[in-house]
């Protein structure tokens, strides 16, 4: 089989090189942040402002730490923005 008909046969996945996937390796998932079975938010990574804007912490390596707006904070049990908020702080 020349290559030409290989990487065909490959790209429409008539055709595969056996690979061996590690055996000593774990692929998990991580759990979801909020979801439907009662996975509590760290408490400590929000904050709301005197408009009632809600914020979340994240910080990216390297980086300064950054606040961005929590869309639907009324969905985690913090109160509805009472005012126009900033995006970011």
């Amino acid at each position: 089989m020349g290559i030409t008909t290989f990487v065909t046969l490959a790209t429409l996945g008539l055709a595969s090189v056996p690979v061996d996937a590690p055996k000593d390796q774990v692929l998990a998932q991580a759990t979801p942040f909020i979801s439907t079975q009662g996975i509590t938010v760290p408490r400590n990574d929000y904050m709301t402002t005197s408009k009632g804007c809600t914020y979340r912490k994240t910080q990216a390596p390297g980086y300064p730490p950054r606040w961005i707006l929590v869309i639907n904070p009324q969905r985690m049990g913090m109160p509805k923005p009472q005012g126009r908020c900033s995006g970011m702080m």
